[in-house]
């Protein structure tokens, strides 16, 4: 727990820094590096001056990558420097976070991580680094967990899943992308309602949709939005949010589903993924305005009109939310107690 009030009492910080920036942020003709003020605590007036690069803690041609390549050329433009797209895959994004962490705290680095997929190698991996060693700038976009199943399943609910794998222990099989929310969501459902199923877990959201689709398991978790490209040939069994979400419309909430059970999940939208940019807390110290420099280049990136086509162009706009990383504070505190109080036991036990 003191990991987690760690993170708390970061995003805390970083929320009042936005705050008092938005109150006080300087005008093109403000002070520059030899007036009052330090330049070297505040980044001046120069900053960015050189290139910038992002690291995507995945492979190249996942969602996470993909994203992060079509905001980089309207980021670029705003920050007016190099903005290149790297990629670090390798322990869910620990590998990568902590090369980035080794990196002077300087701004001209960033690390897109999904949440909570980084929140979990803090409390299930020998990480060298905690929950508050991270702040997020942006969140580029928010997907649910949603339940699948082909549409020729026997199944048209949650609860008709559950019904089945009551009456035949041992029979159903349910496949996930390994060591993020889809495999809490799976545990977790297990657990509290004593399923005897099958789990399967895959390197990836697209290795499980294969699975699906190939017959080699009778229904998936997967993020709602990423697998919007089985809408023809699968259907949503229940979806990890009260919300109506236009992926998948006709899906009904879990915890509205499992009234009938008398359980009811963590929260609505236990564990979804959130796609964001972070930087080290030593650079928000240290460099205040650069932090919201950084911020504000995304707001106007994120703004532009051929950017939200692009996003439209790729059927991703529907998951974009497109948020400075402290308007989420309150999810992100959410998600990382139940990292620490609820998924952590379930994989210990797994």
């Amino acid at each position: 727990m003191k990991r987690l009030f760690a993170l708390l009492l970061t995003l805390a910080m970083c929320a009042s820094l936005l705050a008092a920036c938005g109150n006080g942020g300087s005008s093109s003709g403000g002070s520059s590096a030899s007036g009052s003020g330090d330049a070297s605590s505040t980044g001046g007036d120069a900053y960015p001056e050189g290139t910038i690069t992002i690291t995507v803690a995945y492979s190249a041609g996942g969602s996470s990558d993909k994203l992060a390549r079509m905001v980089q050329p309207y980021l670029q433009d705003e920050l007016g420097v190099n903005v290149v797209v790297e990629n670090q895959g390798g322990a869910s994004g620990q590998i990568a976070a902590e090369s980035f962490l080794r990196k002077d705290p300087d701004g001209y680095n960033l690390l897109a991580v999904n949440a909570p997929g980084i929140f979990y190698t803090v409390a299930l991996q020998d990480t060298t680094y905690d929950y508050g060693d991270l702040v997020p700038v942006w969140v580029e976009s928010y997907d649910p967990i949603v339940m699948l199943a082909l549409n020729a399943s026997e199944f048209n609910t949650l609860g008709d899943f559950i019904e089945g794998a009551k009456d035949n222990p041992g029979k159903y099989s349910v496949g996930y992308a390994a060591g993020g929310g889809q495999q809490a969501t799976a545990l977790w459902l297990k657990d509290n309602l004593d399923l005897d199923i099958k789990l399967v877990s895959y390197d990836g959201g697209s290795d499980a949709s294969a699975a699906l689709l190939g017959g080699h398991v009778d229904v998936i978790f997967g993020d709602a939005y990423a697998r919007v490209d089985l809408v023809t040939e699968a259907k949503a069994l229940g979806i990890g949010t009260a919300e109506a979400n236009t992926a998948w419309p006709d899906a009904v909430s879990f915890n509205e589903q499992l009234k009938a059970y008398s359980v009811e999940m963590p929260s609505d939208e236990f564990q979804a993924r959130m796609g964001c940019y972070w930087v080290s807390k030593d650079f928000v110290d240290q460099y205040p305005d650069r932090y919201q420099k950084l911020i504000s280049a995304f707001e106007k990136a994120c703004a532009n009109e051929e950017y939200i086509q692009t996003l439209k162009d790729a059927n991703v706009y529907d998951s974009a939310v497109l948020a400075s990383g402290a308007t989420y504070s309150q999810q992100m505190e959410q998600m990382a107690d139940e990292v620490e109080t609820v998924v952590a036991p379930l994989f210990a036990e797994s």
